[in-house]
């Protein structure tokens, strides 16, 4: 037998959108108009999960805001990971939002590692019996070595038969891409980005994806062959791959779909496109196994 699909339907759609400050105007502190524009397009893309980084201030008044994001996107179950201050005062949240056909097992945050803060959560999708572990990233924008030290946990969500989601804003380019043209980085940027390889050249500082590679991670742009930038779109930055979808080894037969949705970045919502990934529960080992 097949294992009960709640909305008849065998895919799942994840969705990571950064939304610069919350989506709102004077770094957080202004008007909201660029998340009510951009909710309801993040909505119109029917996610199963979504992950949001930069909810700056979504903690206030109860997380009201979070709530408020919640219901704009039509889900179930909404969770904020609370973020460090960083040294100009900012708090970068992160949140995940679940719809109907998850049961959310366990949830939490580490900052104690993290530049930023990992949001975690564990879910079982239509009743399954295999959880999937999902880790909202939004990984230090300054220190390469401190990338790959945030990532170091992570490899063990690859073992086998693992169920495991890594996604957010890894301001890394992500697993088996080509390599970006760093020629015009202003150097303010280039310890935070680069290295020079033995002829000069500017090279991708690859540490931490190196880590999760390792590890069997899959980056799903590289396996769709989709090496589109969804950052870096201001006129002093370089774009790039940074928002990044990565399944563990069971996980990533399964994926059929991956997409950059630029429509923030042209509409001014964000310096970020939204990205999605849709699986196909079908192509999962236990599915196949029930289907037998």
């Amino acid at each position: 037998m097949q294992y009960p699909i709640s909305d008849g339907s065998p895919l799942v759609t994840l969705v990571t959108y950064n939304t610069l400050f919350g989506g709102r105007a004077e770094e957080g502190l202004g008007n909201d108009d660029s998340w009510k524009a951009a909710a309801p397009f993040l909505k119109s893309l029917n996610a199963d999960m979504y992950a949001l980084q930069e909810c700056n201030f979504w903690e206030l008044l109860g997380e009201r805001r979070l709530e408020q994001a919640r219901s704009a996107l039509g889900m179930n179950t909404g969770f904020l990971a609370e973020a460090n201050e960083t040294t100009a005062g900012h708090r970068f949240h992160t949140a995940m939002f679940f719809n109907a056909r998850w049961d959310i097992v366990a949830k939490g945050a580490d900052r104690g590692r993290y530049h930023h803060v990992l949001g975690w959560a564990t879910a079982r999708l239509d009743h399954r019996p295999t959880p999937w572990s999902f880790r909202n990233l939004h990984l230090d924008p300054f220190s390469p070595g401190n990338r790959a030290r945030e990532v170091e946990p992570l490899a063990t969500l690859a073992a086998p038969g693992r169920l495991s989601v890594l996604l957010g804003d890894g301001n890394l380019p992500g697993i088996g891409h080509p390599e970006v043209d760093w020629s015009r980085l202003p150097k303010h940027l280039h310890r935070a980005r680069v290295v020079r390889d033995e002829d000069g050249v500017l090279r991708t500082h690859q540490d931490a994806a190196d880590v999760l590679e390792g590890a069997g991670f899959v980056d799903v742009a590289h396996q769709m062959d989709d090496h589109r930038p969804t950052g870096g779109f201001e006129s002093w930055d370089i774009e790039r791959r940074q928002d990044l979808v990565l399944l563990s080894p069971a996980l990533a037969p399964a994926i059929v779909d991956y997409t950059v949705h630029d429509e923030p970045i042209r509409q001014g919502w964000s310096d970020h496109g939204a990205v999605s990934a849709v699986l196909d529960c079908r192509l999962l080992p236990e599915d196949r196994t029930a289907a037998a």
